[in-house]
């Protein structure tokens, strides 16, 4: 089966630029049948190294209707995907984010061609009218998204709470697939009898909605007068949209005793050791549909504290290995219970979520797709 993989922009680092590295380079492993064409704005050849039997088409930048962005972007999509569908004739198509509009061009040139998509959220929550024309600078069309979902043969979804979104919405259904982790979280399983300091880490961009800036604040009021010895180390990367957030999250570090902030991209080798030095992951965001960072940090024996308005509380079993929390209030309370917890108790927990990250493998990931995809191809 040779497959069509599109995510617009390959060359930013992100979760959903990660996800699809894992994808590729997993299939051809897996399925030695299979040859993967991917389309993309541009790649990161660190992270998309070259591959005997993965190909890399490039959109053409032919910046026509300068005075009109979307017009440009379509008819960039319109002659690359041309080509594409021409000269690799793939047997379906997997599009990597939720942009249904690259469904409909596909099946524009070629009516009939089988297609997917793997929704991350079904509407775009960071869309502004200030940032716009960077979406469609990425070949990205968030304002019409609507219900041309409909339009594809097949949908996946990262979470039930992306699904419960979709079917809200738009009323359209979709199949949960999680997504998963490198393999380089479980070659080496940690030492969970291992003594850590009280250690809280949190991973995620640099943007308003992650409240980075909150879990400081409650860092500095309410952790540190109670465990003296408390660190609270913050992982991300800054976003273009948002500098004046990132600037205001370094002041704050700052000013805080024992705050770390890195803000830079790591490799999995670094953040592994980041995960094993943490007694605790602490997930701020209310509403977030998935995340890799806690089953990342749940691989290397790091007890998350997340949301429970969230797709990432499908992840815990609630005492278990981990905690979900209804408000600040209870996070608070929940961190705190995990710094001043005995170790044999610690131990148990660690146990459970190194267990429980397992399900999130790429052979896993990639093996559903795999046969969904192959489904609708034969179709």
């Amino acid at each position: 089966m040779k497959l069509l993989v599109v995510h617009p922009h390959l060359d930013l680092v992100g979760g959903s630029e990660n996800l699809t590295r894992i994808l590729i380079y997993e299939l051809v492993e897996y399925c030695p049948e299979c040859d993967i064409v991917v389309a993309t704005r541009d790649r990161n050849p660190e992270l998309f190294p070259d591959h005997k039997r993965i190909k890399f088409y490039f959109f053409k930048r032919m910046e026509l209707y300068s005075k009109c962005p979307v017009t440009s972007k379509i008819i960039d999509l319109l002659i690359t995907y041309d080509e594409i569908l021409h000269d690799e004739v793939p047997d379906a198509a997997l599009i990597m984010i939720q942009e249904p509009v690259h469904v409909l061009l596909l099946k524009t040139i070629r009516p009939g061609f089988k297609t997917a998509i793997y929704i991350h959220y079904p509407f775009e929550e960071e869309l502004t009218e200030t940032n716009l024309l960077k979406f469609f600078e990425m070949y990205r069309f968030p304002n019409v998204y609507n219900e041309y979902y409909k339009y594809t043969d097949s949908r996946f979804v990262n979470s039930h709470y992306t699904l419960d979104a979709l079917y809200r919405h738009y009323g359209i259904d979709a199949d949960v697939v999680y997504p998963a982790v490198s393999w380089a979280y479980f070659e080496n399983e940690p030492d969970v009898t291992e003594k850590r300091g009280k250690t809280i880490l949190s991973v995620g961009r640099f943007v308003p909605h992650k409240r980075l800036d909150t879990l400081i604040k409650m860092f500095k009021e309410h952790i540190k007068p109670k465990i003296p010895d408390a660190e609270l180390t913050i992982i991300g990367i800054p976003d273009i949209r948002y500098m004046d957030y990132y600037k205001e999250i370094l002041r704050l570090a700052e000013e805080t005793k024992d705050v770390t902030v890195i803000s830079r991209a790591l490799k999995d080798e670094e953040m592994i050791t980041y995960y094993r030095h943490a007694r605790v992951y602490v997930h701020l965001r209310i509403g977030e549909h998935f995340g890799m960072a806690p089953v990342e940090a749940m691989s290397q024996g790091a007890i998350p504290v997340i949301p429970r308005d969230s797709g990432l509380a499908e992840l815990v079993t609630h005492g278990k290995d981990g905690y979900a929390y209804e408000n600040d209030r209870q996070m608070l309370e929940y961190v705190l219970h995990l710094l001043q917890m005995d170790d044999d108790e610690l131990v148990k927990m660690r146990r459970r979520a190194i267990r429980t990250s397992y399900y999130f493998t790429p052979a896993r990931f990639a093996k559903e797709i795999y046969y969904h995809l192959k489904v609708i191809a034969s179709k």
